[in-house]
């Protein structure tokens, strides 16, 4: 396919997906992402259920795992790469958060996705802390191309498009997702990491600096440390992964 061809398939794409986001948000009504309450995001009762990291006294000062106590050693990042300097998360991957999630991705409710989108860009300067000066850009995990076709919109691109106008950085999604990997979901932390391992590339401009890598969950690592190691050799300095949610063990 000529260079010319694959311009006007994306931009066709791209007009496609504005109408369909243009006529989502005129008839989409909001609803409860955990009990499917009409007329509010989140009903009173699954507010409450929320839990975010803040809450809990003990979590890994590198992927903000919930520990059990202040000595607990996390498994989690212990083989992290250097380069990937830290992991935040604004909840706990469970309840409300783990529903409203699983309407985006697998029921295709894109204007939830930038519902949550706007609630993590509002905790992000805070979640990410003295780090944030650094930030060059931000970087979306990507999905492969045939699961975004499916899907329509890659939910780590909404969330990731609201953090990017709120810190006024750049937007860059030239990360790019070589195969077709299987859905992590109840996957061991061995076969996690086997999934995605060499599964990223970057096809953009070269990269400098320290990039804020976007991600809807973070639970093994394995994926987010695969686009980070792409993102390194493409020539960041260093990545910081954000997220809604944390899944506190595997």
């Amino acid at each position: 396919m000529s260079q010319g061809a694959r311009g006007d398939r994306l931009l066709l794409a791209r007009l496609i997906s504005w109408l369909v986001t243009t006529a989502e948000r005129a008839v989409f009504t909001p609803t409860c992402g955990g009990c499917g309450w009409p007329g509010v995001w989140w009903c009173a009762r699954c507010y409450g259920e929320l839990r975010p990291l803040s809450v809990f006294t003990h979590r890994c000062q590198r992927c903000d795992r919930p520990l059990t106590s202040d000595h607990s050693r996390c498994p989690d990042c212990s083989s992290w790469p250097p380069s990937l300097v830290q992991a935040r998360a604004l909840y706990l991957y469970e309840g409300p958060v783990r529903t409203a999630l699983h309407r985006v991705k697998y029921r295709g409710e894109r204007r939830r996705g930038e519902f949550l989108g706007e609630l993590l860009a509002s905790s992000a300067e805070g979640l990410v802390g003295k780090q944030c000066s650094a930030v060059r850009c931000v970087v979306p995990v990507p999905l492969h191309h045939t699961r975004l076709r499916e899907r329509g919109f890659n939910q780590s691109s909404l969330l990731a498009a609201a953090v990017a106008r709120r810190l006024a950085l750049p937007l860059e999604e030239g990360l790019v997702r070589l195969r077709a990997t299987a859905t992590q979901v109840s996957q061991d932390r061995a076969a996690r990491w086997e999934n995605v391992a060499g599964a990223f590339a970057w096809v953009g401009q070269p990269l400098e600096g320290t990039v804020l890598l976007v991600d809807d969950v973070v639970t093994t690592g394995a994926t987010v440390i695969a686009a980070s190691e792409a993102l390194i050799t493409a020539g960041a300095r260093a990545v910081i992964v954000l997220a809604l949610a944390r899944a506190a063990a595997v």
